[in-house]
């Protein structure tokens, strides 16, 4: 069997690929879409977790027939067909309000050798879920599971599916570039694929590197992904709707309505796992604005409406702005009580509900509001020589070296909602109150 893809023209799948494709679990990845809410900036970007899935699983075994991994080569692509079953409605962005709701949140990861709570959910449903286990046999289950968790040290076809230089970095960058109608995201992945090669690290461990002569296009999809990152990831526009979503649905659980806190309040049982994969982007929506006569349901219509906060302020978050080291401290990684005193404070200049106010923390590290992983750590990324030596690849490469390439960045954004003044008026009166604001309260001492 096979489908035609935009992105990789025909995507063959075998007899238990099209099981799986076909359970019900799987097909609701068909309602969440892969960017979320990008398409209040790009409006054609309405893909969905569930075209991405086939992609990751056509590239995971292409891969894997190029390293010549022919035992592999059926689990690698059952991980790249299953990586994003446990994904949250809105794909990343809704993850945050879990992992806020979570108790023992690093012990639940470290259980399950999970990174995040999107990788938590997905081994916890091929673990558990009726249908998939129906599906594959238990080492096929286990060797899944195998590939997918972080467990204690990296391996070839781990990295083949979440590593530096993993299939779904390849596949969503290309997949997001085409459907928001941009060039950024485009290298050369058939050149990038034929760079691949193991390289022993130690007696017990090979990871996923590239030759020499690979260098090249791997800067050109270092390069695609910092320029998704600036020009879609981080769109204004896009930050801020995503910011109104997560806290309209921080509302929906501060009303206590019972179908969204049995979504985004995890527990580690079967009955959050069975109410978790009923429930779509468009669910979700249904459900605040049916239930909600509160904050929750006003802040998802005016999404609806595309009455949109608008950015008030917005800082960078370095010794240049805040040359105090206790308030560049606070600064990056302000306590819940900061922030509600700022959002009060900016509320009460702007005459508007503290409601209607939000503090935006955008960072690669400590995101308050979850975006796509942007980043890739280069010097985790190994290079053979032609003479046989292994080195990191910003040692081997011409722009990578330079650390003002793809620098890490945090940011402080305030948005706010300004139905009846205009935006320049409203900056010019108020600017100064936000200032001294964010001076005085990130200045306090550490609580």
């Amino acid at each position: 069997m096979k489908v035609r893809d935009p992105i990789h023209g025909f995507i063959e799948y075998g007899d238990k690929e099209e099981q799986i494709i076909n359970t019900r679990i799987f097909q609701r990845l068909r309602g969440i879409k892969q960017l979320a809410l990008a398409s209040f900036v790009y409006p054609g970007a309405h893909h969905t977790r569930f075209e991405h899935s086939l992609g990751v699983m056509h590239l995971a075994g292409k891969v894997g027939h190029q390293l010549e991994l022919k035992d592999q080569v059926d689990n690698l692509r059952l991980a790249g067909l299953l990586h994003d079953i446990g994904h949250d409605p809105f794909s990343h962005v809704s993850e945050q309000v879990i992992e806020d709701q979570m108790v023992d949140r690093k012990k639940i990861l470290k259980k399950y050798h999970a990174q995040n709570v999107q990788e938590l959910l997905s081994i916890l449903l091929i673990e558990n879920n009726d249908e998939i286990n129906g599906i594959l046999s238990d080492t096929e289950r286990d060797g899944i599971i195998d590939l997918l968790n972080k467990g204690e040290r990296r391996s070839i076809e781990k990295d083949i599916i979440s590593g530096p230089l993993d299939v779904d970095k390849f596949d969503y960058l290309l997949r997001d570039a085409y459907f928001a109608g941009v060039k950024y995201g485009v290298f050369d992945l058939e050149k990038v694929i034929e760079s691949l090669t193991p390289i022993r690290i130690s007696r017990e461990e090979e990871q996923l590197g590239i030759k020499d002569e690979g260098i090249y296009s791997v800067e050109q999809l270092l390069l695609a992904k910092y320029h998704m990152n600036v020009q879609v990831y981080q769109h204004r526009i896009r930050r801020i709707v995503d910011a109104m979503l997560v806290k309209g649905i921080e509302y929906a659980l501060e009303e206590g309505i019972d179908e969204i806190k049995s979504i985004f309040e995890f527990e580690d049982s079967q009955e959050f796992l069975s109410n978790f994969i009923q429930v779509d982007d468009n669910e979700v929506v249904r459900i605040v604005r049916s239930k909600s006569d509160g904050w929750a349901g006003d802040i998802f219509k005016r999404i609806a409406e595309r009455r949109l906060f608008k950015e008030i302020y917005q800082v960078e978050v370095d010794y240049r702005n805040f040359k105090d080291a206790v308030s560049l401290k606070n600064a990056m990684n302000p306590s819940y009580d900061q922030k509600e005193r700022i959002t009060n404070k900016i509320a009460e200049h702007l005459k508007v509900p503290s409601e209607l106010v939000i503090f935006d923390l955008q960072s690669n590290s400590n995101p308050t509001f979850k975006s796509p992983q942007v980043t890739i750590d280069t010097k985790t990324m190994m290079v053979n020589t032609p003479t046989g030596l292994r080195q990191t690849f910003p040692e081997g490469s011409t722009v990578f070296n330079n650390t003002s390439i793809n620098p890490q960045k945090t940011s402080i954004h305030i948005y706010a909602s300004l139905d009846e003044r205009g935006d320049r008026e409203m900056r010019k009166k108020f600017i100064d109150g936000v200032k001294e604001t964010l001076s005085e309260i990130i200045g306090d001492e550490l609580t």
